[in-house]
């Protein structure tokens, strides 16, 4: 937040260099690491999360593509074929970033990321068929769950669009639980995670082998590795000269260990509540509302965030399309807007001047730096900071400030 204090000042040469693209901030991806099991990976893994996908990156926009990936391990359909379509020698060498570049290179993306053809995966990974892009016919949990597991029945992998931006893997159904691999959060229960009303958009597809039988988890909290103890008992039998028989018995335990991630339950905000980071403590970002699970992002003193639900102390960060991960809430108050701000008056300290350019060279700079759901400024400030009112906040808005500075 950015009250009377004069924050971010800059000099105005900075501010005209950044205004002919002079200042270009090196992008440092707020990374995670893929764990080795393919039905883990994340958009955000920082071995392909800047992979171009014509005007955007796997990690702003590849939740589609990541899906595809992990369909395409999971059945099994990296023939030599496809390999070679994706110029790589091993299926260890898949990866979304590989997958993603292959369809840039067949110029398969719109610009932002959509995929323009339906058959392209077919082309690049010849197992795999595309079957239909359609709207699920149900809008009840029950419902919703019965049409789905029918289709996997039929031997179909189920990509759902769950929030009109995000798609995720169905992994399996149980009853009226639909388990999901989902590349940006790592939940598991696609209800407890998204509002799914019905008549969302799914693609479903057929590859090399159907979809492996599911089994309940059997549990109630979010686990990601799964381990047991094993108790073996070893018999050894000597028998001397004469009629005695002696017996000896060794029991060795042998015990793994067991990392369960336990989270409390989600609760959906009805509406997005604006948060910043007061503490000059870095906080990590998780994939789970739990600091046992992985991070994907870093926050620091004065980023603010929209989270769109709660677990226990921790929010969902919630970007522009999708949301990011989870951080908590200790060291975060809510945002508030005591007064109206005036157009250009970013620090809400009545004047238009070098230090509101300042806050707005930041701002921009730290874009494309900050992954999508953490900025600089609150929504109060970003509307000021669109001086010439064109409802954009980017370099015009610079010129403006130059030229009312200047005079």
């Amino acid at each position: 937040m950015h009250t009377i204090c004069k924050k971010g000042m800059i000099s105005l040469s900075l501010a005209l260099l950044m205004l002919f693209g002079a200042v270009a901030g090196a992008f440092r991806p707020m990374s995670t690491t893929a764990a080795e099991d393919y039905r883990m990976w994340t958009q955000l893994d920082g071995r392909w999360i800047n992979v171009d996908m014509n005007g955007t990156t796997i990690g702003r926009s590849g939740c589609l593509i990541t899906s595809l990936s992990i369909m395409a391990m999971a059945s099994g359909s990296l023939d030599s074929k496809a390999l070679s379509n994706l110029g790589i020698s091993n299926a260890n060498q898949f990866n979304p970033g590989v997958l993603a570049t292959a369809y840039r290179k067949r110029g398969a993306f719109t610009y932002g990321g959509g995929i323009a053809s339906w058959g392209t995966i077919n082309q690049i990974i010849p197992s795999i068929t595309f079957v239909k892009d359609a709207y699920l016919k149900s809008y009840t949990r029950s419902s919703i769950a019965s049409e789905i597991k029918s289709m996997m029945d039929q031997g179909m992998y189920v990509i759902v669009n769950v929030n009109g931006h995000h798609w995720v893997l169905i992994e399996g159904v149980i009853g009226d639980k639909v388990y999901m691999n989902d590349p940006a959060t790592h939940s598991t229960l696609m209800f407890d995670q998204y509002a799914i009303s019905g008549g969302n958009e799914y693609w479903a597809l057929k590859g090399k082998n159907p979809p492996a039988a599911f089994k309940d988890p059997n549990t109630t909290t979010t686990t990601k590795k799964v381990t047991t103890t094993k108790k073996t008992t070893t018999t050894t039998t000597t028998t001397t000269t004469t009629t005695t028989t002696t017996t000896t018995t060794t029991t060795t335990d042998t015990t793994t260990t067991t990392t369960t991630i336990v989270t409390e339950p989600v609760v959906t905000l009805e509406a997005p509540e604006e948060y910043y980071y007061t503490s000059d403590k870095t906080a990590d970002v998780y994939t789970m509302p739990s600091e046992l699970s992985e991070s994907v992002a870093q926050m620091k003193n004065g980023y603010v965030f929209e989270i769109s639900a709660v677990s226990g102390d921790y929010g969902l960060i919630q970007g522009e399309s999708e949301s990011l991960g989870w951080v908590q809430l200790k060291d975060a108050k809510k945002t508030s807007a005591e007064k109206k701000y005036i157009a250009g008056d970013i620090n809400n300290d009545m004047k238009v001047d070098i230090y509101d350019l300042g806050l707005l060279s930041e701002y921009l700079k730290n874009l494309k730096v900050l992954p999508d759901g953490i900025a600089t400024l609150s929504n109060c400030e970003t509307e000021a900071a669109d001086i010439n009112c064109d409802g954009k906040v980017n370099e015009g808005d610079v010129l403006v400030y130059l030229m009312l500075i200047c005079i």
